[in-house]
């Protein structure tokens, strides 16, 4: 017993780890769980050693439990709380099935999180797509003006004594001496300068730019792939751990029904024990001359021996259904039901759509679906369009430029025409031209150039190097999914066979043919084997939620399996 509690704890803590790791799937169809065939029935099932041990001592065919003296009993525990995962559920809570919990999970803020970020980068190739129209400055300004007046006068021309040119005498008033075009004499009449208003606006329109802005946007394209890529990563991450949280639960509760089994056996036999014995060895009333005489006392305390560890094993089994069950509380977010429960659903391998393929198929599935390699792809596409764009920084740009300006000064006469004052302070004027833009910075784009192309290089070698990768994560799950499958067959037969043996002890011992220690060390056998079987069940499922995973695609039908994106488009979610 020591050997198999020691083991008991291992995989306890090892199902623990699965759930502790919890944060960072063919489209459409149902996941199909087979039909559990009549042998592997639970315990009420005909044809099954498991269906329970005959010579039940009460009436309604169970047994009457043996419970510890110094505290409650792990196989009797009252109904949890609706927000606490230990312990038995209450009636009223909402059983979900394992896709209705993917589809919660697929509200998860770390989805919501990558949801966003595909959105922020979609925006960005709409300004790279938009990066042609020009941008147009305007400034407005608001600054002290000049005051001038302007007198019309008339002068004679020397060569014609009858003809005269009309004229306008400007001069800043009371002083005409004052010139307001240089700097004293601007600041000399301030106080009586008003106000002067500007506005002005110039503008580029891009006729040519040699590449600029084709790469720019190719490159904010590409990135725009990698972004939802890594969505639909984070999607299937986060389905993954749905199906290994689960399995995990559904394991603890298979080892529940198991030691349940256990308990019963244990119980009857220490009923037999009390009886043949007289009565409690511990209670003042027991008579022992009135018990079988070739009962070994020490039986009882075999007994009760065995049923501490059955106690032990269930509060171990307890806290893996607990870690499980809260893992699948916070995957499924707030969008699940509150203090949900999971659906009876039996612990049976998963078909494979198509059944099970070679491993090259996967390996190969997985270079095509997986969105991590599809990322790694899409990561090349966005440094080369960054390596073309920085050879592209050598060139010139070509475009139409325009300019605006208007100005106004309510302290100077609007009328101004003279040659002696330049007039800034009430004009307008509008240009346009062709220019030939070239920015002389070659140092620092051959800088920007030298390192562009490093970071293709370091792109490409990324994504042989996830190539690699992936295959290898392909290869372990894929062996272990095979593994354990063979082993579930294996154990099967063997757990089959050891509960004949216990049915064989317990009625040879009922009818005092048999021996105790034999009939306790059979059980023990037995639920060791169960454990093993219900355990290589579950890590074969697991094994096939991870090659799942790791070729990027549902290998049996799920519609609330996240559907794998081409990265130019939005990931349905009908």
């Amino acid at each position: 017993m020591a050997d198999h509690r020691n083991r008991s704890r291992r995989v306890a803590l090892m199902l623990a780890l699965v759930v502790a790791s919890v944060p960072a799937g063919a489209s459409g169809a149902r996941l199909r769980w087979p039909r559990l065939p009549a042998e592997m029935a639970p315990a009420a099932r005909k044809g099954d050693p498991d269906a329970g041990a005959a010579n039940n001592d009460n009436a309604d065919g169970s047994s009457t439990p043996w419970v510890p003296r110094d505290g409650g009993s792990a196989f009797n525990l009252p109904v949890a709380e609706r927000d606490d995962p230990y312990g038995p559920r209450p009636t009223n809570s909402a059983k979900l099935t394992i896709d209705e919990i993917l589809r919660f999970a697929r509200e998860n803020p770390y989805i919501a999180a990558a949801d966003a970020n595909v959105e922020a980068m979609r925006h960005r190739v709409k300004k790279a797509k938009l990066a042609w129209l020009p941008i147009v400055d305007v400034t407005l300004a608001l600054s002290p003006g000049v005051n001038i007046k302007c007198d019309d006068v008339q002068i004679q021309t020397v060569n014609a004594p009858a003809d005269f040119t009309d004229f306008q005498f400007c001069r800043p008033p009371g002083d005409p001496q004052l010139d307001v075009q240089t700097v004293k004499g601007y600041f000399q009449q301030l106080g009586r300068a008003g106000v002067r208003f500007q506005m002005q606006l110039d503008t580029v329109i891009p006729l040519y730019t040699f590449g600029k802005i084709k790469n720019t946007r190719k490159a904010a394209e590409a990135v725009l792939a990698m972004t939802r890529f890594q969505r639909d990563a984070a999607a299937q991450e986060i389905a993954m751990r749905v199906q290994q949280a689960h399995m995990t639960l559904l394991l603890a509760r298979e080892s529940k029904g198991i030691l349940l089994e256990a308990k019963k056996v244990v119980d009857r036999a220490h009923k037999r024990v009390t009886k043949d014995l007289g009565g409690d060895l511990d209670d003042f009333d027991t008579d022992p001359s009135a018990g079988d005489p070739s009962r070994d006392p020490d039986d009882l305390l075999k007994v009760e021996l065995s049923a501490l560890e059955l106690e032990e094993l269930m509060r171990e089994a307890l806290k893996v259904e607990s870690l499980a069950l809260s893992a699948l509380w916070a995957l499924a977010g707030k969008a699940a039901p509150r203090g949900f429960d999971v659906a009876d659903t039996p612990l049976v391998p998963v078909q494979l759509e198509g059944g099970p393929e070679k491993l090259a198929h996967y390996k190969r599935l997985a270079a095509e679906s997986r969105p991590e390699a599809k990322a790694a792809a899409a990561g090349v596409m966005a440094r080369r369009a960054q390596e073309r764009l920085a050879r592209s920084n050598f060139l010139p740009d070509l475009g139409l430029t325009l300019s605006a300006a208007l100005v106004r000064t309510n302290a100077a006469d609007a009328s101004m025409n003279t040659l002696y004052y330049q007039d800034g302070f009430n004009s307008s004027r509008v240009t346009a031209a062709l220019a030939l833009r070239w920015r002389f910075d070659f140092h620092n784009d051959a800088f920007d150039l030298v390192a562009a192309r490093a970071e293709l290089r370091a792109a490409e070698n990324q994504r042989a190097a996830a190539e690699l990768l992936l295959g290898r994560e392909v290869e372990e799950s894929y062996a272990e999914m095979v593994e354990t499958a063979e082993v579930a067959r294996i154990r099967d037969a063997s757990r089959k066979r050891a509960w004949q043996l216990v049915i064989s002890q317990e009625q040879k011992e009922t009818v005092g043919g048999g021996s105790l220690t034999e009939l306790l060390r059979q059980l023990e056998k037995w639920y060791r084997l169960r454990f093993s079987h219900v355990e290589a069940v579950a890590n074969h499922n697991i094994a096939a939620a991870k090659l799942a995973r790791a070729v990027g695609a549902p290998l049996w039908g799920n519609p609330a399996q996240p559907k794998p994106s081409d990265g130019k488009g939005a990931v349905s979610r009908d």
